[in-house]
């Protein structure tokens, strides 16, 4: 997990949260990496949770979680999918039926510097392909 070290990395700065959800959803759930909210741990209120169903507090945890570059270069593949757990976090009983959580910014995606495949339920941008196919990255169905 997360470890307090004496790095001097600097925190990655995601132009767009909604892309930074899908690395984080590798670094907490698929690689234990960083560590997961914890609705049980944060004492959640209703209060919490806004009109849409969004939780206000496990937004706010990633939001404030930092990246740093060696996270990001342990990020081989990537889901782009509804059904992410941090998604779940960010906004319990989601189905994923609209739009709330496409990224609109890629670019930090698509500079992944260790990301190999994507896998995929829908068709992604075709920009976002392009740019992917053009450095090598191979993208599969999820």
């Amino acid at each position: 997990m997360d470890d307090e070290s004496n790095t001097t990395e600097e925190p990655i700065e995601f132009a767009d949260f909604n892309a930074k959800l899908l690395v984080l959803d590798v670094l907490c759930y698929d690689l234990d990496v960083l560590e997961p909210y914890d609705a049980d741990d944060a004492d959640e209120s209703d209060e919490d949770i806004d009109v849409e169903g969004q939780d206000g507090r496990a937004r706010e945890y990633y939001d404030d979680l930092d990246l740093l570059p060696s996270h990001l270069a342990l990020v081989s593949e990537l889901t782009v999918d509804s059904d992410l757990e941090v998604l779940q976090d960010v906004h319990p009983g989601w189905e994923g039926t609209d739009d709330r959580f496409d990224p609109q910014n890629w670019d930090d995606v698509v500079e992944l510097p260790a990301l190999r495949t994507v896998y995929v339920a829908t068709r992604l941008p075709p920009h976002v392909a392009e740019a992917l196919t053009a450095k090598g990255v191979d993208i599969q169905p999820a």
